[in-house]
Parts: structure tokens; sequence; C-alpha cells
């Protein structure tokens, strides 16, 4: 009977240990992207909202350029429709009096660059939408990585390649994100270009043309809040340089890998029907906007394998609301694996003794004779 009681412990044991490992896991993400052209936003008046080549789902939420909020009514097949909703106010995210002309020094610290979709391209400059292996998006990433060198900072641009193009990229790319979270970058950055219309990406910066930028917030994150101010702190700050360079900040029903880190962002620079120097010339505008909201005090802890990472610092200087980490999920992993082992040593007692009064006279018996004979065992050691 000992030896049965030991293998439930050893059992509850095993199930706790498989719900922690659950947190390194990366979320069952669904659908990122139409199979095919763009998603029409249309709010209940009939003006568009914005378009893009994300999948949309009832319940995401749009925050425009001029930061109107707008949440996800309705989806049917290239359509949808949104409701506006409030306005939201950055202001205590980045004060108007904040000298956007004198950034904080870099000091060296290490911003990490990958691509989820490596095969990313742009039609006008390569004659096609995706080039297997070998997407200019890596060359996108290269004059971001070039201009945040020439600001001073350390860069790590990982071309991993995660072809093909499919659900299953963002799990292949997870374990890039892992192996450069182990150098305890500053920020990280998913670099990709949407498939939207031109139209919905072209701007002029200083009398040159771009291509607006698209952050992407995932939902299925336990740090979302966290994610989420991060990602509002970097409009405000890009707003404040160059206006109309962020086009928004899309939150969708997805993961992104941005469960691993509260400080990992996905971009969209630019649409396939956009040309590359044209993105390359934002990546680098881009670039010249971080210095103003990564401050010096911000590198990130690195990922564990085995376990969620780490919140931010409450020392972390990106901004107040961020600084400070309301996200509940190691509260929550505890509680539910205390739940567990309760949960399933009550059901194995029930189901072994068949009343509930002798699964209670079983267990106190184990308490008096088990832990007696450790005490017992204890003191004839000493």
């Amino acid at each position: 009977m000992r030896t049965l009681y030991y293998l439930t412990i050893s059992c509850m044991i095993w199930l706790a240990a498989l719900i922690v490992n659950q947190s390194a896991a990366a979320p069952v993400d669904i659908a990122t992207e139409v199979s095919d052209g763009f998603v029409t936003i249309m709010d209940i008046e009939g003006h568009l909202v914005f378009q893009t080549g994300l999948a949309v789902h009832p319940g995401d939420e749009f925050i425009n350029e001029d930061n109107r909020v707008y949440t996800i009514t309705a989806v049917q097949g290239t359509t949808a429709t949104a409701e506006y909703v409030r306005e939201e106010s950055f202001s205590s995210l980045w004060p108007e009096t904040v000298p956007v002309q004198a950034p904080t020094q870099p000091e060296g610290q290490l911003v990490s660059i990958y691509h989820t979709h490596t095969d990313e391209s742009y039609i006008p400059t390569d004659g096609k939408a995706t080039v297997n292996g070998n997407g200019s998006i890596l060359l996108v990433g290269d004059a971001f990585s070039k201009r945040l060198s020439e600001l001073g900072y350390q860069t790590n641009h990982d071309k991993t390649l995660h072809d093909p193009h499919d659900a299953n990229a963002y799990q292949r790319s997870r374990r890039t994100v892992m192996k450069l979270l182990q150098q305890q970058p500053a920020a990280i950055f998913d670099i990709h270009r949407d498939s939207a219309p031109a139209s919905m990406y072209n701007v002029q910066v200083n009398g040159q043309d771009a291509t607006k930028i698209l952050l992407v917030v995932g939902q299925q994150n336990q740090n979302i809040n966290t994610t989420m101010n991060y990602a509002k702190t970097i409009k405000a700050a890009a707003d404040a340089k160059y206006q109309g360079l962020v086009r928004g900040i899309f939150i969708a029903k997805g993961g992104y890998n941005q469960d691993l880190n509260p400080r990992s962002i996905l971009v969209e620079i630019g649409t396939q029907y956009n040309n590359r120097e044209a993105a390359d010339r934002s990546a680098a505008l881009f670039a010249d906007v971080i210095p103003s909201f990564l401050a010096p005090s911000t590198a990130a802890p690195p990922a564990q394998a085995q376990a969620a990472p780490a919140a931010p610092s409450p020392t972390a200087a990106i901004s107040p609301d961020i600084a400070t980490n309301n996200d509940p999920g190691p509260r929550q992993d505890t509680l539910l694996i205390i739940g567990a082992l309760v949960v399933g040593t009550g059901a194995f007692l029930f189901l072994s003794t068949g009343s509930l009064q002798e699964a209670k006279t079983k267990l106190l018996r184990f308490g008096k004779y088990e832990f007696g004979d450790i005490f017992r065992s204890r003191k004839k050691r000493k």
C-alpha cells in the first residue's frame, strides 16, 4: 500500500512538472494571415478603418494613427466590421514635454532582430511577393540593424530560415527567439511586411518616399498588458519624431512568441506592393526612434527553456506603466499546480476506497504513520 501511495505522489509531481513546462511551449496560434489577398475593415458608417493581410477575428482591436480604438465586431470572408470604442491617450506614456531631439545613449545595448517569415519580399523590387530561403525582408532587417549600429547599439540580426511560410512558422521561429533571449537583449523585433494595398502604407518623410509601419501585439500572451503598454510607448515616441510613420497597433488573436518576453514586438514594414528601398528607409527611420524609448536600464532577462520568463525589473525605464508588471502569470501557475495536486490526490483516494469517509481515514493514517516514520528515523540518526 505504501508503494501505491508513493506512486500516486510521483504521478502528481509529474503532472505538476507537465503544467510548468507548458509555459515554455508556444501558444497554439490560430491562423495569422489570410490565405489570399487582404481583409478590408469598415466602421458601421461605411468608412474605411484599415486593410491588412493579417487574419482578423471578432474581438481584435486596432488603434489607428490618430489613436482611435476600434473593435472588430464581425468578419465575413475578406470584409470585416469595426466599431469605434474610444480615443486612446498616450500622454502618460510619452508626455509632449519630453525632448525627442535628446535621446538617451544606448551604451552598447543589444537589440535582436529576426524574421518569422523569411520568404517575404517586395513585388516592385523583387518581381514576386515571396522568395523561399532568401526573401528581401532580410535586407530590410539589414537596414534596420545597420542604422542601430550607427546609433551605438549592438545588434544581432538572426537570419535563420523558418520556411515554409505556413501555420507552423511561429513554432519554428520560437526556437530562434529563445536562443536570442539567452543573450539578454534590451529589445527584440520580428520584422515582416504586410500584404495590404500600397495605399495603406505609402508615406513621405522629410520629402522622401517611405512606408508606414504597423505594430502587432498578440493576445495569447501572459504579458499582454506590459507588451501593450510597450507598443503604445513605441508609437508615441514615433509620433513625436516622425508623425505618420507608425500607422497603428493591431491587437490580434495570436501569440507571435511574445509570451517569451514582454519587449518582443512584431513589426510590419510596408506591404508587398511597396518597393524595398522605401521599406529600407522606414526601417532606418524606425531605428532612429528607438533611443527615444529604450532607456539604458531596460535589458530584458533571458528566456528559460523550462519556465516562463521573469517579468521585467521594477526599475526598467521604458515607461511607468511598463515598469510595473500586473500580469499574475507565475501566481496563477502556482495555484494551478497546487490545485492539480489536491484534485488529483483526492480523486485517487476516492477511486481507490470507494467512499469519502474511507478516503479521509486513509489520508489521516498516511499522515500519521508516514511522517511519523520520517521523524523517528531522524531521531535515530541523531
